[in-house]
Order: structure tokens, then C-alpha cells, then sequence
């Protein structure tokens, strides 16, 4: 903090309790522009006759951009003297985007080329945002109360989100001419209602930021801190897990972008089955992270990581002959169950094997690492799509990877989690965002990082209340 600043007073528990209200609200607003938001980026490329390479990029290019939003985060956070700009600023960015893309859709003036430049800035928008607002709202929410408020604020997202992309795929499936994909170009004017309708949510959820208090910001841990933390014995074993994980993202991302394309090109979808087969994810998710956090309570987040890593090498297994909706759904359900259990796992492992001062950057190394391995698989796919006659063989290719990567994991992360165990229900996240063939994406929720601490990492820290993730 700069010398000569006045701290803010401590909040009155009665401004904490409107702050927790208004941030409900604004879930929900978050909600409703994720679902119908950036669930259709990649159906308004099909659309627009996007290539098999301008797909890949549309889908794995703004995640890898989008990772550097936490590093942006936590420059600007290690600066400021408080976090509110940085998140009202940041999702209005997200909502300009937004209604920019909307705009551009109703005037026929889309491309895919816009719309990677759209996706592009809204994901690092949208992860400052994530970075900026888990650190204000792990101060703001008082300890005995995190895992309820935060779990049902989550209930409810999960829900608006899914009745968002319902209610988009129902407008597009009015709205969008049938045979729209088969001219370039040919449509439009339903994208640019949901987005538009995202955009106008968006702008709601800027609004109930600006008037939510914030409490005292202490600021951030030094980068290099964090570097010393690495250079450790037990900071090497967390170099193996975010390197095998990025390794394994490259495999899965062979695939990933092109599981939408298959549903909207070869399957012949409707986007209201699209959506059917997006919300699917998403209820898998919810259902069964309750049943992987007792599995983790009971065995530990070490074994379950190994098992849902082998696990995610089955995803693409119903795809190789799924001819309808049917099967799309059992696939997607497994996408949801396994990543349920692989992130789940992930966030356990990474909290045992770190501390408390230094784990903001250690996620935000995560995200950079999972971008660019993210990034260079959906090349390496474009590529290959472009060779193969179809699609079912990079599927294919795509599981013998996976198989391969996580049955390396046990000899790979041998020397990782030696510390007490965390329990699932000190794991806390927020929802960042929805991919169609992952679901929903979280951000960690740091708690109490702004206790002092020592710059020594402690050797048997206490479980902390905190989580990352991003789904594929």
C-alpha cells in the first residue's frame, strides 16, 4: 500500500449484508449473459462458414489470450488501492465487446475474423474480472459463512445459466432462418438478439458492482515470492502437476473445438438441440461434484485425480459413433461427470501442495500454462481436421493421447500432496464463464489472503478455502 493513504473504515456488518445481496443479483446478471453469451461464439462462426482452422481458433486462441488476464489482474491489483475499478472496469470492457459483437451480427458486418477478435478481448476481460472480484469477495465474506453463501450463490448461477442458454437456443431456433449455415454470411439477426440481450445483462451486473462496498484491500504477495516458493522441493512438485495438466489440456484440445462443429455441421442440430446438449454438461457438473467431494473426503484428492485424469480419456469414446442426440447427451453427461471430478480433484491438489501466500500467482500460472498447451492443441487439431475426411478420427486421436498422458500420471506426480488434506467443503469457487463442450469454468476464491503471514512457506499449512478450474 502507498504511505501517506488513509485506509477505508472496516465495514458495518449491516453494509457486509447489503454487499452479499447486491452480489446475488449479480450473479444472476452474470448468469443470464453467460448463457446467452459466449455459448453461441462458436455456432455464429458455423454460421459465418468459418474454416476448420478459424474454428480451432475460435475456441482455443481466446483462451490461451485470455489466460494472460489474471497476470494483467495482478500487476494492476499490486498498484491499486482498491479492486472495484478493475471489476467495473473489466466487465464493462466484457459488455462493450458483447454488444459490439451483437451490432456486428445485425448489420452484416460479422466474420469469423471479428468474432476471434471479439472472443479474444472478452476472455481477458473476463478473467481480470474473475482474479479482481474472488480477491475482493474472499475478504468480504465472513469466514463462518463462506461454503453456504457461496454455494448457494453457485446453485443459482448454475441455474439462470442454464435456463440463459435455453432461452438462447429457443431465439435462435425462431429467429435464425434454417438454412442460414448453408449461406455464408445468411442470418444473423437471431446472434445479434442474444448477444445483445447478453451484452444488456452484462451491463446490469456493471451497475451492482459500482454499488457494492468493498473492504479494505492489503494488496497482493511479490511475484517474487512466488518464484521462491517454486524453487523449493515441494514447489517442483507442483511444477509436475501444472505441467502434466497443461500436457493433458494439448491432448484433450485436439478435439475439443470440433465437437460443436460435429453437432451443428455433420449431426444437422438445430441450435435448440445444441443448447440441449450444452445444459447437459452442466447439470452432470452439479449432480456429481456433491458425490467426487465425499469420494475425496474418503480416499484423498491424489487418487481421484488419477482416476478422473484416466477417466477424461473416455470423453470422446460415445462420439466415435453417436449418429443422433442420444448418444451426444451420454457423451456429454460424461464430460460432466469426469471434468466434476478432474477439477474438483485439481483444485484439492494444488491448494495441499501450495500456500496460502502464493497461490494467486500459482493459479494464474496455471491458467497461462493451460492456455498456451490449449492454444497449441487446437492448431495441432486444426491441422489434422483439415487432413482427415472425418471427424470421428480426431476423436480418436484425441483419446489414444489422453490415454497415454494419464497413464503417466501416476509416476508424474508421485511426490505431490504430503500435505494434510483439504476438505470439499472449504472448496470454494465462483463461475467464470461456459464452454459447449466443457461447461461451465470457475475461478479461485481466495480465503483470507490478506492475513499476514511469513514469506516462508509453512510446512503443514491449514486447508484453505480456495479453487481453479477451466473445463474442456
Amino acid at each position: 500500500m502507498p504511505t501517506g493513504h488513509t485506509p477505508p473504515k472496516p465495514l458495518s456488518p449491516e453494509t457486509i449484508q447489503r454487499s452479499l445481496r447486491l452480489s446475488v443479483v449479480e450473479g444472476l446478471a452474470f448468469a443470464l449473459m453467460v448463457g446467452f453469451g459466449e455459448v453461441y461464439f462458436l455456432a455464429d462462426a458455423i454460421r459465418l462458414s468459418a474454416t476448420r482452422m478459424e474454428q480451432g481458433l475460435i475456441v482455443a486462441l481466446p483462451l490461451f489470450v485470455g489466460s494472460l488476464g489474471p497476470i494483467t489482474s495482478l500487476l494492476f491489483l499490486s498498484k491499486l488501492r482498491s479492486r472495484k475499478p478493475l471489476v467495473v472496469g473489466a466487465s464493462l470492457g466484457q459488455g462493450l465487446t458483447l454488444a459490439a459483437l451483437g451490432l456486428a451480427d445485425y448489420l452484416g458486418a460479422s466474420s469469423p475474423m471479428t468474432l476471434l477478435v471479439g472472443a479474444c478481448a472478452y476472455n481477458v476481460f473476463g478473467q481480470a474480472v474473475g482474479t479482481a472480484w474472488a480477491s475482493w469477495f474472499g475478504d468480504l465474506v465472513p469466514s463462518g459463512v463462506r461454503g453456504t453463501y457461496f454455494g448457494k450463490r453457485n446453485r443459482w448461477i448454475y441455474v439462470v445459466t442454464c435456463l440463459g442458454v435455453f432461452a438462447g437456443g429457443g431465439l435462435l431456433q425462431l429467429v435464425e432462418p434454417a438454412n442460414a449455415a448453408e449461406v455464408a454470411g445468411g442470418g444473423g439477426t437471431g446472434f445479434a438478439l442474444v448477444l445483445g440481450l447478453a451484452a444488456l445483462a452484462r451491463f446490469a451486473s456493471v451497475a451492482l458492482h459500482a454499488s457494492t462496498p468493498e473492504p479494505r484491500f492489503r494488496g497482493t504477495s511479490s511475484t517474487s515470492r512466488a518464484a521462491g516458493f517454486l524453487a523449493t522441493k515441494r514447489g517442483s512438485a507442483v511444477w509436475r502437476l501444472l505441467g502434466t495438466c497443461a500436457l493433458l489440456q494439448f491432448v484433450v484440445y485436439l478435439a475439443s473445438p470440433y465437437f460443436s462443429p460435429y453437432m451443428l455441421e455433420e449431426l444437422s442440430f438445430s441450435y435448440l438441440e445444441y443448447s440441449i446438449a450444452g445444459v447437459v454438461v452442466v447439470a452432470a457438473k452439479v449432480l456429481f461434484l456433491p458425490t467426487w467431494g465425499a469420494i475425496v473426503d474418503q480416499s484423498g484428492s491424489r487418487a481421484v485425480f488419477m482416476l478422473c485424469a484416466l477417466f477424461t480419456a473416455l470423453v470422446p469414446l460415445p462420439w466415435l459413433w453417436a449418429e443422433g442426440l442420444g448418444w451426444v447427451l451420454v457423451a456429454q453427461a460424461l464430460s460432466g461427470l469426469t471434468w466434476a471430478g478432474y477439477e474438483l480433484s485439481l483444485f484439492c491438489l494444488l491448494i495441499e501442495s501450495s500456500y496460502r501466500g502464493v497461490r494467486s500467482q500459482i493459479f494464474a500460472m496455471q491458467s497461462v500454462m493451460n492456455g498456451l498447451a490449449q492454444l497449441l492443441g487446437g492448431l495441432g487439431g486444426a491441422l489434422l481436421a483439415g487432413m482427415l475426411s472425418d471427424l470421428r478420427i480426431l476423436f480418436a486421436i484425441s483419446l489414444a493421447g489422453r490415454l497415454l498422458v494419464s497413464l503417466s500420471i501416476p509416476s508424474r506426480i508421485r511426490s505431490i500432496s504430503k500435505q494434510p488434506a483439504v476438505r470439499r467443503r472449504e472448496v470454494l469457487w465462483r463461475v467464470i464463464g461456459f464452454r459447449p463442450s466443457g461447461g461451465l469454468i470457475t475461478r479461485p476464491i481466495p480465503a483470507d489472503d490478506s492475513a499476514p503471514e511469513s514469506d516462508t512457506p509453512d510446512p503443514s499449512p491449514s486447508p484453505a478455502r480456495t479453487a481453479v478450474g477451466s473445463t474442456d
